[in-house]
């Protein structure tokens, strides 16, 4: 169960109340029941609405990119990992992202969809905020007219054999180390609480621009990684025989070879998600979806 919150509409972060109109909706096409969730929403909210109902296949390319041109905001029916597809498609025209939880534990999800069809009307009329998040701006081999953009993380890792890999990290143009181990994945604050969470990464304040850089399954002591000030640049070069991979978000994949270079640093793009809980909740509902214990007290008041 998550924590509930009074439906007190608020402006948006410039004071201005926005009304949704233009809309697309994207239910994962894997995920039992995500499309027809999605069209029952454009059926039930579609007066004086233009919808665009699709899945996560129409997300990505030169077609989505005009077809979002117009459009208001972007819902995402599914797990994180539609939301990411989302916000991939969105930030390039600055639209915000509402996501749908059809998942498990969906850390950047807003509803759950048993509650969806009753609960996104209130967003669609211009209620709750927008929360604005830092991304990061990655190139390969120094091609820096062309960079990748990513809301979680980019990592560097060991391709399909098993041996492990050495990266060199700079940071600021200053060597820092080179781990030798599966790779090195570099998160923003909102990744936090994904893969680099799973590595035993500390979790982010969202509202923070600093950069986590964790190695992953590190043969050396400073296996705990570090935070970099979000204005640092940091290149991770291949410096081992052995191949490896290029991830972002876990959406783009690829390939490295001995000497590429990624070059990572704050992107200028930043993730926006419409949402009801003031930002301060975002403790009270971390504990809640990693299951942590609630203290003496909270028992004692009944919580």
């Amino acid at each position: 169960m998550w924590l509930a919150y009074a439906e007190t509409a608020s402006p948006n972060r410039d004071g201005v109340t926005t009304l949704y109109r233009n809309i697309c909706i994207a239910g994962h096409s894997r995920i039992p029941g995500a499309a027809a969730l999605a069209a029952q929403m454009a059926k039930r909210y579609g007066d004086a609405r233009t919808w665009w109902v699709t899945d996560e296949s129409d997300l990505a390319g030169q077609r989505a990119l005009d077809r979002l041109s117009d459009v208001d905001l972007v819902l995402t029916v599914g797990g994180d990992g539609m939301i990411l597809r989302g916000l991939h498609a969105a930030t390039q025209h600055d639209i915000p992202v509402l996501g749908i939880n059809m998942g498990r534990v969906g850390f950047m999800s807003e509803i759950d969809a048993a509650d969806a069809l009753e609960q996104v009307g209130w967003y669609l009329e211009g209620n709750g905020h927008i929360d604005e998040r830092t991304m990061l701006k990655a190139s390969v081999g120094g091609n820096g007219d062309d960079p990748v953009w990513a809301v979680n993380d980019v990592s560097v890792f060991r391709g399909g054999q098993l041996r492990v890999i050495e990266v060199a990290a700079v940071v600021d143009d200053f060597p820092l180390m080179t781990y030798r181990g599966d790779g090195v994945v570099v998160a923003t604050a909102t990744g936090s609480t994904g893969y680099a969470l799973q590595l035993g990464g500390p979790v982010i304040d969202p509202a923070s621009s600093v950069l986590l850089m964790k190695p992953i399954a590190s043969h050396m002591s400073q296996s705990g990684g570090v935070v970099l000030d979000h204005s640092s640049t940091l290149n991770l070069t291949l410096v081992s025989d052995s191949s490896a991979q290029f991830l972002v978000d876990g959406i783009l994949r690829l390939r490295m070879r001995r000497d590429d270079t990624v070059r990572v640093q704050r992107g200028e793009r930043h993730a926006k998600f419409l949402r009801r809980a003031p930002r301060n909740a975002f403790w009270g509902d971390l504990s809640q979806r990693l299951g942590m214990r609630v203290s003496a007290m909270e028992r004692d008041d009944g919580g």
